[in-house]
């Protein structure tokens, strides 16, 4: 099932490399690229494009693209909460959304820690149930309300004392969140900063290391996993937690995900999966481990997509489809 033919992948997205992908409703996809530039220290920043798919459709009306030049570090996700849309959010705390034929770039998402002159950033943007929520530092954690409209659930989560001290600046970023429900969510990051949100106050979790944090998954299953630093992988819930795997990978996981049984864990370098409490490298055809890395599922959890930079695949748990490949396209 190709999203592309070589015309419309010209026009849409070639000179750019996949960095992000969302699943909406009705097989609607959306995918975050950077355009590929010899730049050094990305001075000037390279362009980002917001590609999405209508699967619903023909090749000649199913695309649209916003470009931007001023994004940096950014993810994006679908939510439903107060209209379905595709939000995406920068590091510095800039927002995108689009809802057709709503696309625009919104007032900035808040960049003040609550009480303190800190500046907050954003590091993910996240669905959990129907809404979507930002996640950040320093301890910083926002749901969607509405156009350019943020509530801060953290405003009365205090602050460490060492917060600005030089050298912090990770040790209290939260990377990720996931939940249950709106009423169970995980967020972790930091060194070892795991906590738990019941809806209305925030818990800290007694966790067993002090390793950089950098994902989090709610799983089917009843557990949660944690992805640290250098790919390890941590499971348990509130203050029981164990390590699975050691980290010895090149570069952290973009993303973990729990599907048809098993978990997923994704990079640039492609799919891994939890097999028997070991990672390994996921078996799936080697066109599928060319184009995988982000994960998302669909809104109801039946579908895989996962996108690296030269392409996409779908996962229905059973069956791989390659979406786009560049190699093939080019």
């Amino acid at each position: 099932m190709g999203i592309f033919d070589t015309e419309r992948w010209v026009k849409f997205g070639q000179g750019f490399s996949v960095y992000d992908c969302a699943f909406g409703f009705g097989n609607r996809y959306a995918f975050l690229m950077y355009e590929k530039t010899d730049s050094p220290h990305r001075d000037p920043l390279p362009r980002i494009a917001f590609v999405f798919a209508r699967m619903e459709r023909p090749m000649e009306t199913r695309f649209y693209r916003a470009t931007f030049g001023n994004f940096d570090f950014a993810r994006i996700a679908y939510g439903e909460g107060f209209e379905t849309e595709f939000v995406s959010v920068d590091f510095g705390g800039l927002v995108y959304s689009y809802n057709p034929p709503r696309s625009i770039e919104e007032p900035q998402h808040p960049t003040k820690a609550a009480g303190s002159d800190l500046a907050a950033v954003v590091s993910q943007v996240v669905r959990i149930g129907h809404n979507l929520y930002t996640v950040g530092g320093p301890r910083r954690m926002h749901k969607r309300k509405g156009i350019g409209q943020w509530e801060d659930l953290t405003a009365k989560l205090s602050l460490p004392k060492d917060v600005d001290k030089p050298g912090k600046g990770l040790s209290y970023l939260w990377q990720d969140a996931a939940g249950f429900s709106e009423q169970d969510i995980y967020v972790a990051g930091g060194d070892g900063d795991v906590w738990h949100f019941d809806g209305k106050k925030f818990t800290q979790c007694s966790f067993p290391s002090n390793e950089l944090l950098f994902n989090v998954c709610c799983a089917s299953d009843g557990n949660v996993y944690i992805g640290g630093n250098m790919g390890s992988i941590y499971v348990g819930r509130e203050n029981k937690w164990k390590k699975l795997s050691d980290g010895s990978f090149s570069v952290r996981w973009k993303d973990i995900a729990f599907f048809a049984g098993r978990l997923w864990c994704g990079s640039d370098y492609g799919l891994w999966e939890l097999k028997d409490g070991k990672l390994v490298r996921a078996d799936v055809p080697a066109d599928v481990q060319l184009v995988s890395g982000a994960i998302d599922l669909s809104p109801d959890g039946k579908l895989m997509l996962t996108a690296g930079p030269d392409g996409a695949a779908l996962f229905d748990g059973q069956r791989w489809d390659v979406l786009f490949s560049r190699h093939d396209l080019e």
